[in-house]
């Protein structure tokens, strides 16, 4: 091989590499401490200039950060500025399932007081990590705004039935449902799979592969679901109503989970709001359209 041919050859070789290198993802460097950081922008917003950001959307997607009371009397002095106007303000959120709509209608209309509601929705054995009194003011504000609570989730009993691929104890619907998953959107996985890198339950006999594959599986009912639920309610939505969808940030970040399966179901416009703690201050640039930041807290 001459002198020529060999610098070709390396070329072709340095082009190929670069090609196949994972390129760097682009960041937003945020040097300032925000209530609200839009990713459109670049640009810090406050809670005036956010309610204005939302003005042309009607459903809204905000990610959760479980035990962060800060965050959620965050949200819910933003559901209180949504409102300001007339506007009502529901939520659905992944803490409850489609059947609990009776609770949670009587709640909304105040026909039960809070311990009913607790005792009836079975708050401490549903959510043993998750203290009420966190998310309570969501649920003020929502109810003072004249808005409705919904549940968006899969039950656990469906979860079981697809994770088993239990298909004879399945309904026709169900059937459908489950033969319905999109199982194959890569970008999704390549979020989701190092979280469900080690299966901490597999079944008897069943290979690490295996039960990571049905792990994913059920990840993928479980935002299949709350996308098709969150697409009936925002087909109820009057011109004076928004719908935030409230879940855990994993569903949301990227617009990959709920948001992309909404997406597939309607036109809608719709904006995704991921939390970050204010100490972060570098977030990547597709992670969602704005940021809500909050305080950490403090251990005792």
């Amino acid at each position: 091989m001459n002198l020529k041919n060999i610098s070709i050859f390396t070329l072709i070789i340095l082009i190929f590499t670069a090609c196949q290198a994972k390129p760097a993802p682009i960041t937003h460097k945020i040097e300032k401490e925000c209530q609200f950081y839009s990713l459109k922008t670049a640009l810090c917003e406050t809670q005036e200039q956010m309610i204005n950001s939302l003005k042309p959307y009607q459903v809204i997607f905000i990610g959760d950060h479980h035990p962060e009371d800060k965050l959620h009397k965050n949200i819910a002095s933003l559901i209180t500025a949504l409102s300001k106007d007339g506007t009502k303000v529901h939520l659905a959120s992944e803490w409850f399932y489609p059947s609990d709509a009776p609770i949670l209608k009587k709640f909304a209309n105040k026909d039960i007081n809070e311990t009913s509601f607790l005792e009836e929705i079975k708050w401490k054995k549903r959510l043993k990590y998750n203290k009420y009194e966190s998310f309570k003011p969501m649920y003020q504000a929502v109810i003072n705004s004249g808005g409705k609570l919904y549940g968006i989730n899969l039950s656990k009993e469906d979860r079981k039935k697809i994770s088993d691929q239990n298909l004879s104890a399945m309904s026709k619907e169900e059937l459908t449902f489950n033969n319905s998953l999109d199982l194959e959107v890569n970008p999704h996985k390549s979020l989701v799979m190092p979280f469900l890198s080690f299966c901490h339950a597999p079944k008897k006999g069943e290979s690490q592969e295996n039960c990571i594959k049905r792990m994913y599986r059920v990840q993928v009912a479980w935002d299949s679901k709350m996308a098709q639920e969150s697409y009936k309610l925002s087909k109820q939505l009057k011109p004076n109503e928004k719908l935030i969808v409230f879940a855990g940030s994993m569903h949301l970040e990227k617009k990959l989970g709920i948001p992309l399966r909404f997406s597939r179901l309607t036109n809608e416009p719709f904006v995704t709001i991921i939390p970050a703690n204010q100490k972060t201050h570098k977030v990547e640039n597709d992670i969602g359209d704005y940021i809500i930041f909050y305080h950490e807290l403090k251990e005792k």
